[in-house]
């Protein structure tokens, strides 16, 4: 935390009081100090050391955050990770404070070595040295871009092509005989090369005589082949023409003598690789981020009377926990119920292809029972009374979250994407480029939109939305926001995004009581998931609990199906919990030589119940070949966009960008106008985040660790100069308090000003699912192993993925902005 501008002029004052703090003396010793300084601001003063003096429990790690060698430091029974500086400065604050103080903390948070505190010393030496240029140079501008994947994008090719130039005559209308050559050559088309000085247009008819061919071959050609130009590309002062053939006149022995020739001298002048080295670039990135993407995509179709219902969700690791949110006490998934008729028409009347909106909801337990409720922000709106209400109360309770649904056309031709080889490449290839079978063709037939839904759900939201005063006498009045029992929702088909999983052992879903007893609590709680080596517990209220405690689990309900195994008092330990303390991942704590009865017992269950319990990691059951269509689907239509960190050594990059294609105000801002196909990710690494942001994220993170949530606030003026100018960029966690994230948020309102807040889920990877892309890469060594190996390192290379979701709605929503005012915002962005 900053200190208060106030006293800033007195920071030689307090450097002063603070040892003294506290002690008999202070008064007297205070007004011989600063006898001189005015009462308000002493009073200032006094509350400013109060607040440095204070305990402070917050864990220090310093690793990618300063310049120096981080080690561990014990103190208070809590482990830091400081480096030399840190330490003294830790020591030299037990003196001054006599313990672990709020003064501490800061101290060390901006020491003269941290990578931020740095980096804005350099931007003000820089801003002070510099003349009043206002652009950045040239090296400032290339180190931040980001080269695009578009998902989706195959470059599918009927057949080989082969690299072969040779001598042609292109006839063109109105222009005559041009001497020209081919760069590369199929029986269905060609890539010629022309001089500059003649134009040709896409769409025109052109005609080739094959010279070169003619004078060494019998070719049977009467008059020249006829092409049609589909595309142009200017290169060295030369015209490259993409031809395609029309095919109005048969020329069977030409057509027989093309495929031959190719076929016989493709390993002697090679294969044009562009197009399958590309679309294994982009199969690889997408296998990196589908698998791991945190927004949930569920597909609805219309009913009879015209609403939307959903009917298939496609599942990972990731997203699954929303559905979890939506499990009742007979372990019965109830997200349909988040899909009303009314919501959905409300959503389909919103303006744009891309129709937006954000979901509050909480449940509710009673006897036993699960209640849910949930409100869309419009909804709210509708009842004024209630909006402090719901959101007050609902904050409250343990199961609470805020969910962004965005939704988006989509139909069934998006569901093939073949292979990019050629059917001409192997049998296998011909196989396995056909389209999904008739069944699942019939099956997304009637599906015409998805939906995305993003838990963004975050501590310091809550905290936000625990501190509105509501009437405890109108929580009653909640239940026109309730989800009744009586009618259930419609059945959703989950299936799970198929990749190469790299967990231990299959996780089930199962709600059942728990017993739960620790140091410092006795509490009931259910599961949502159990292996045999651990479990998830949800518990109704916080508990105090610390990693690494043994707690103890009795079972009640499963002890009643068994006699075999006594399920009390059994060892678990602890391996993770969220902020709330309210959800906790145990694993089973075995003692040597002892064995484990819940263990066994769950080892048991399993196997004996496998075709009842439903997998956490369950892979497209049912309809063959659904779950890999619907993964088709989701990669062009994804909203979301992904960023990859690589590491080559001891090096991280951060350079790859991928997105689909469909609208996305993000990708607007990032674009670089100067080239139009290249983007820039200045406001993701520009103050040191590259190191501050990512790279420390990653090396905090197991391949198997939830991802991590940041939030950043970016204010964008589109006509400014230069990219500082047009990009201010704050970490939330760097605001000095709530108060100062409103008035950044409020400065971004103006009318020639965007506001965009993101939340950067960030996840570290394992290897590359090369299965995916083998049948690509087996195509590409035959033919270039070189091109094949660069490949395989850059997929590689990948160390992280973050996933990037707009969250702007919420937080001008929970900043208590106009509705109105907000509107305004998020149409402002659809003409930026």
């Amino acid at each position: 935390m900053k200190p208060d501008p106030a006293i800033a002029e007195y920071k030689d004052v307090i450097d002063k009081l603070k040892p003294i703090y506290g002690q008999p003396d202070f008064d007297q010793m205070m007004d011989t100090i600063a006898g001189n300084i005015p009462k308000p601001k002493k009073f200032l003063i006094k509350m400013e050391l109060n607040r440095l003096a204070a305990p402070c429990s917050r864990r220090i790690d310093l690793r990618g955050h300063v310049d120096g060698n981080v080690r561990d430091f014990t103190h208070g029974g809590t482990t830091h990770y400081l480096d030399d500086v840190a330490i003294r400065i830790f020591n030299r604050g037990l003196k001054t404070y006599g313990s672990y103080a709020q003064g501490t903390y800061e101290d060390i948070m901006n020491a003269d070595n941290n990578y931020r505190v740095m980096h804005h010393r350099q931007n003000k030496e820089r801003l002070k040295s510099s003349a009043p240029e206002s652009n950045i140079d040239s090296s400032e501008l290339t180190k931040y871009q980001a080269k695009p994947v578009m998902f989706g994008e195959r470059g599918f090719r009927l057949e080989e092509r082969m690299i072969y130039a040779m001598p042609i005559n292109v006839e063109i209308p109105l222009a005559g005989k041009i001497a020209a050559s081919t760069t590369d050559l199929s029986v269905s088309g060609c890539k010629i090369k022309l001089p500059s000085s003649y134009k040709v247009m896409p769409g025109q008819t052109i005609g080739i005589e094959y010279k070169g061919l003619e004078e060494e071959y019998e070719l049977g050609l009467k008059k020249p082949v006829e092409y049609e130009v589909v595309g142009l590309d200017n290169k060295g002062g030369n015209l490259y023409a993409r031809c395609k053939r029309t095919n109005n006149i048969d020329t069977p022995t030409f057509d027989a003598f093309l495929n031959r020739f190719i076929n016989g001298n493709k390993r002697r002048y090679k294969l044009n690789l562009d197009n399958t080295i590309e679309a294994v670039v982009t199969k690889g990135y997408e296998q990196f981020y589908l698998p791991r993407v945190t927004s949930l995509p569920v597909f609805l179709k219309p009913r009879e009377d015209g609403a939307l219902e959903p009917v298939a969700t496609l599942t990972n690791d990731n997203n699954r926990g929303i559905i979890r949110q939506w499990i009742d006490e007979n372990n019965k998934p109830r997200l349909g119920y988040l899909f009303g008729p009314k919501r959905m028409a409300a959503l389909m009347r919103k303006p744009g292809r891309v129709k937006e909106t954000i979901i509050y909801g909480f449940t509710h337990v009673a006897k036993g029972r699960v209640y849910f409720y949930s409100a869309t922000d419009e909804e709210l709106n509708l009842k004024p009374e209630l909006r402090n209400v719901f959101l007050g109360f609902g904050s409250a309770k343990s199961v609470w979250f805020i969910y962004k649904i965005a939704l988006i056309d989509c139909h069934k031709e998006l569901a093939n994407l073949p292979l990019t080889l050629p059917d001409s490449a192997s049998r296998e290839a011909q196989k396995l480029n056909k389209p999904p079978s008739a069944r699942v063709m019939q099956y997304l037939e009637p599906i015409q939109h998805v939906a995305f839904i993003t838990d963004i759900s975050s501590e310091i939201a809550r905290e936000t939305y625990n501190k509105i005063e509501f009437d405890m006498a109108k929580v009653a009045q909640l239940k026109v926001f309730a989800h009744h029992k009586n009618s259930p929702p419609p059945h959703i088909e989950e299936l799970m995004i198929k990749f190469v999983n790299l967990r231990s052992e299959t996780r089930f879903i199962y709600r059942t009581t728990i017993e739960a007893t620790g140091n410092q609590f006795s509490q009931a709680a259910v599961t949502r998931d159990f292996s045999t080596k651990g479990m998830q517990l949800e518990f109704e209220n916080p508990i105090e609990v610390s990693k690494e405690e043994i707690l103890e689990l009795t079972m009640p309900d499963l002890q009643k199906i068994t006699s075999r195994y006594k399920l009390k008092g059994l060892p678990y330990e602890v391996v993770s919990f969220n902020k709330e303390k309210t959800i906790v991942n145990l694993r089973v704590y075995e003692e040597r030589g002892i064995v484990h009865q819940g263990k066994s017992f769950m080892n048991e269950l399993i196997e004996k119940n496998r075709a009842k319990l439903k997998a956490a990691a369950q892979a497209g059951a049912g309809l063959p070949g659904l779950a890999e269509a619907l993964r088709n689907i989701i990669a062009q239509r994804t909203l979301n966009t992904a960023i990859y960190i690589h590491k080559n050594g001891i090096k991280h990059t951060v350079d790859t960008l991928g997105f689909a294609n469909v609208p996305n105000p993000l990708l607007d801002i990032l674009n670089d106008e100067d080239s139009g196909d290249t983007y820039n990710l200045y406001p993701l690494l520009c103050n040191n985040y590259l190191n501050t942001l990512f790279v420390a994220t990653l090396r905090k993170m197991q391949r198997h660790s939830r991802p991590i949530q940041q939030d950043v606030y970016i204010k964008y003026r589109k006509d400014a100069p230069s990219l500082s100018d047009k990009f201010e960029v704050q970490l939330v966690d760097d605001f000095r308090n709530e108060a100062a994230q409103k008035i950044f948020v409020q400065k971004s309102l103006q009318p020639n000003v965007l506001f965009f807040a993101l939340r950067i889920y960030t996840s570290r990877t394992g290897r590359p699912d090369t299965d995916f892309i083998a049948k690509e890469l087996a195509y590409v060594s035959q033919y270039a192993i070189h091109k094949a190996k660069v490949l395989e390192e850059e997929l590689w290379s990948v160390a992280g993925v973050v996933d990037l979701i707009d969250i702007s709605q919420e937080v001008m929503s929970r900043f208590g902005f106009p509705v109105k005012l907000i509107n305004q915002q998020m149409q402002k962005r659809q003409t930026n």
